[in-house]
């Protein structure tokens, strides 16, 4: 939760010498987005290099957004000024990597850096002069409403904010002041209005206007401790209300505080996405131009994530992501599903899921759905090709249980695979062979010739589907095996992956490997709702003799440098009712 008082908005002077004088000259269209950009570029600027120098600030607290609306679709705030113990442990991460300079990004050399690129701007802005007095490190962005997507639509602008922590009102009053006058003199109407006591500028392009002829403009004001920019006058009075208490604001919504109560204090990056939102304002378009489609819809939305909260941070040798989101029902139980147990130790690519099958098969559903309520696949087409298939699509991923996907490269071969406890091992069967026969009946109708052969393996028959292919294609592209038992299901690329996991000793598997293990009890362990493993070291080193002869110098001294250190990519879900939450961690060495 937020642990720290927002202070409170203090009104602004009203400017004195009346309204900015008006050069009533034909305005290019990039006018007031490039006058909107500079205001903020030159904070956004730290961005690009990764970091500002700023004094730290007590972590947890997320005063922005306490100006933006409850109902926002997006919000995300950036931590530039590294709050709690992430200065250090954003040094100890860029020690990793050898041609990092790091003293370039957290000492006062950053300053010169950032100077350099924002002298480039128009009228020779200076961030050390301009931006740092005044910028506390914070950087906010709300996207409130996105414009209807249909044809003729006349609200053809987002609404959007931009906030920018303020440690200096005054300092930044002259700031935006110089930026007003630079705007003024490129022909812009520069306009000002009170509300609830604070000045509220706005520029407009006067008669250029957007592609759906609404004028373009951009609003700003200064509160004690809020640069507030929107798109609209009335969206940054909006902003203020919500921070006053006027409007609900996010900062008091119950799902962020809660979603903050359960991220770590110290971190870079606070973000949240209302998904019932968004889907809404999806469904409303659809609602008017396809009713069938917004129904469908209406139905996934139904089965998705209302609200989700996700804070990031560093941690030394990993930069770690944890998220939290509320599903409109109870969500599957935390197992240890035992797939990494039959999968080969040197699996590059690991994730696996509950009950997959059930949520395939209703993506799948649709899916369908959609097309055929677009237009552009008839639903009587789709009847022929299900019927061709000998059944819906559905049903050719239903019978999926516990199902992990992996992938990996042995000796230089690689391979790609499923591994799936069946629900109905019979249906597995059924629909594993009804694929087999199009195959087969598409070779001989002019496509691929097929080849297809059973071999016994230790009492389990495994089905080699051979495909005619070049001489110069592997056999790992060019073949694909499978083995249904009651306990399992086996498809996989390639002579050798499926016969490996018939045959996996646990002892030999990804579960046994203590880096495998280790790397995943960093992110919760198990049992859990859903894991997932990359290895980054393996990638590279499987990438690495395929590069051409003329390139490896080039590679060895300009991108293996940066691209070594990264070990391994981790995740896992944990759930608990309704509640999903998940921690990503990408690791390096």
């Amino acid at each position: 939760m937020i642990s720290d008082s927002v202070p409170a908005q203090a009104p602004e002077p009203e400017p004195t010498g009346g309204t900015p004088s008006i050069t009533p000259a034909p305005r290019p269209r990039w006018l007031i987005p490039g006058a909107a950009t500079v205001v903020v570029l030159a904070v956004a600027i730290g961005l690009i290099v990764g970091l500002t120098l700023i004094a730290r600030r007590p972590g947890g607290a997320i005063g922005a957004a306490s100006y933006v609306p409850a109902d926002s679709a997006i919000y995300y705030e950036l931590r530039l000024d590294l709050p709690g113990d992430q200065r250090a442990a954003l040094r100890a991460f860029l020690g990793h990597f050898p041609l990092l300079e790091g003293d370039k990004y957290l000492t006062d050399q950053l300053d010169e850096q950032l100077d350099k690129m924002t002298t480039a701007l128009p009228s020779g802005y200076r961030y050390s002069t301009d931006v740092k007095p005044w910028f506390d490190g914070r950087l906010a962005f709300a996207f409130v409403r996105y414009p209807s997507m249909l044809s003729g639509a006349t609200t053809a602008v987002p609404d959007v904010l931009v906030l920018a922590g303020v440690k200096d009102a005054a300092a930044a009053t002259t700031f935006t002041d110089r930026v007003r006058t630079e705007v003024t003199k490129a022909g812009a109407t520069v306009t000002s209005t009170s509300h609830a006591g604070v000045t509220i500028w706005s520029a407009t392009g006067g008669t250029t206007e957007t592609a759906a002829g609404i004028p373009q403009q951009f609003a700003w004001a200064i509160t004690a401790d809020q640069v507030v920019a929107g798109t609209s006058t009335d969206l940054v009075s909006k902003a203020l209300d919500s921070h006053s208490g006027a409007q609900p604001s996010l900062a008091s919504r119950d799902e962020f505080t809660a979603g903050l109560s359960r991220l770590p204090a110290d971190r870079v990056l606070t973000a949240s996405v209302d998904t019932k939102a968004l889907f809404a304002q999806i469904q409303t378009d659809l609602a008017s131009a396809q009713p069938s489609a917004a129904a469908i819809l209406s139905q996934l939305a139904a089965q998705s994530p209302t609200f989700g909260v996700t804070g990031a941070r560093f941690e030394n040798d990993r930069f770690v992501m944890d998220s939290g989101a509320t599903l409109p029902a109870a969500a599957a139980a935390n197992t240890d599903r035992g797939l990494a147990a039959e999968t080969p130790e040197d699996a590059i690519f690991f994730a696996d899921g509950p009950s997959v099958g059930k949520g395939l098969a209703n993506g799948v559903t649709y899916l369908k759905g959609i097309l055929a309520a677009s237009g552009g696949i008839r639903t009587q087409q789709l009847d022929q090709v299900e019927s061709a298939l000998g059944g819906d699509f559905g049903s050719f991923v239903s019978w999926m249980g516990d199902t992990a996907l992996v992938a990996g490269d042995t000796k230089g071969a690689p391979w790609v695979g499923l591994i799936s406890k069946p629900t109905d091992a019979q249906a597995a069967r059924s629909k594993l062979l009804q694929l087999q026969s199009l195959l087969q009946l598409a070779g001989a109708n002019g496509g691929p010739r097929v080849q297809v052969s059973q071999a016994d393996h230790a009492g389990t028959s495994i089905t080699t589907i051979q495909f005619e292919a070049s001489n110069d294609m592997p056999a790992w592209v060019s073949t694909l095996q499978y083995a249904v038992t009651d306990q399992r299901v086996v498809i996989g690329s390639g002579s050798s992956f499926v016969a490996s996991v018939l045959d996996m000793q646990s002892g030999n598997s990804l579960a046994a490997s203590l880096r495998f293990r280790t790397a995943l009890d960093g992110v919760g362990g198990s049992p859990n709702a859903g894991e997932f493993w990359f290895d980054l070291t393996a990638l590279r080193t499987a990438l690495e003799p395929l590069l051409p002869a003329e390139g490896q110098q080039v590679y060895q001294t300009s991108v293996k440098p940066w691209v070594a250190p990264f070990d391994y990519m981790v995740a896992a879900n944990k759930t608990d009712g309704q509640q999903v939450e998940s921690r990503i961690a990408i690791v390096v060495k």
